[in-house]
């Protein structure tokens, strides 16, 4: 197909364009190492704000590191613990904490999982503190249809929180939920409660003194 004058100057007109265009934007730069003019840069240089990065707002430079939430900022998914990791907490919460979860088929399951894979090592399959990594510990951990047969719930679900004894905390490995499937687990393992008895890590009061 022939061109016409005029589609030929058109043409012409455009492609000297595009050489002008080229020539300007990669001759004559002052730093050898620069790429020269950028098109569109949003393209591939993202204008957020970059963790570990800085970023500037109104002439002042900031840190992205330094960015905290604001203050009483709850994390999505995140229920807050009520109870302190003091003794005055373990007992607040073996007198009011109770487990929101249902017991089910399933959370047993789940439960019988996370028992085997965080637990036993210690405690032992069936909760009798005989672990091969407890036997080896300082103090073997109390039996569960022993010493601890009574513990609450709270008490149990506070002491995988934060840790008990040689026990280190689990809230860093493990979510609440399936901290409170553990605890239905270690109940089952606790076997029938005794009514009668007392929670016998429970703080004992000190007797009266008799005045003479």
């Amino acid at each position: 197909m022939k061109l016409n004058n005029k589609d030929l100057k058109l043409t012409l007109c455009g492609l000297t364009a595009i050489v002008l265009v080229a020539g300007f934007t990669s001759c004559g730069k002052k730093d050898v190492n620069s790429p020269g003019t950028e098109f569109m840069p949003d393209m591939y240089r993202s204008p957020s704000v970059e963790v570990y990065g800085t970023s500037t707002f109104n002439g002042d430079t900031v840190y992205s590191t330094k960015f905290m939430p604001v203050k009483g900022t709850i994390a999505r998914g995140y229920i807050p613990y009520a109870y302190a990791n003091t003794p005055e907490g373990y007992e607040q919460a073996g007198l009011y904490l109770k487990n929101p979860i249902a017991m089910s088929d399933a959370v047993m399951k789940d439960a019988e999982k996370l028992y085997g894979y965080y637990c036993t090592h210690c405690h032992g399959a069936a909760g009798g503190g005989d672990g091969k990594v407890g036997a080896k510990l300082p103090g073997a951990p109390p039996a569960y249809n022993g010493t601890l047969k009574n513990l609450p719930e709270g008490k149990i679900f506070h002491s995988i929180t934060y840790g008990k004894g040689l026990m280190g905390n689990h809230a860093s490995i493990l979510t609440q939920e399936e901290r409170w499937k553990l605890v239905h687990y270690v109940q089952k393992l606790q076997g029938p409660k005794e009514t009668a008895a007392a929670d016998s890590t429970k703080a004992k009061a000190k007797p009266a003194e008799v005045k003479k």
